[in-house]
């Protein structure tokens, strides 16, 4: 039994690389949790949405500007480095100021 998953579309870089201002991709998609890389081009929004589960934000390169709630009034500033949770069903959104490259985990319930 194998008890690593190899994760390798992994690509480092702050601008999406396909000309559209945003690409989501979906790295890992299993029982426990799902893993998606967001890059984003400056000046892109990531719409205001919600996820039905608890997540992670890890910022990999870039910068810009997440905000939650429902008027979306707390931020926090993404840099390099930069890691935040958010519980489930908070309304969000994060705006490029730079190349931004997010990466998003979404832990799902057992």
């Amino acid at each position: 039994m194998n008890h690593i998953t190899e994760i390798s579309r992994l690509t480092f870089g702050s601008e999406p690389d396909d000309g559209r201002d945003l690409h989501p991709e979906q790295l890992f998609d299993g029982p426990y949790r799902r893993v998606l890389q967001i890059k984003m081009r400056e000046g892109a929004v990531l719409k205001k949405h919600k996820a039905a589960e608890p997540i992670t934000v890890l910022c990999l390169a870039g910068n810009g500007t997440f905000r939650a709630g429902p008027d979306l009034e707390d931020s926090c500033q993404l840099t390099e480095g930069t890691m935040i949770t958010l519980e489930a069903e908070v309304e969000h959104e994060a705006v490029a100021e730079s190349g931004l490259h997010l990466l998003v985990t979404k832990f799902k319930a057992a």
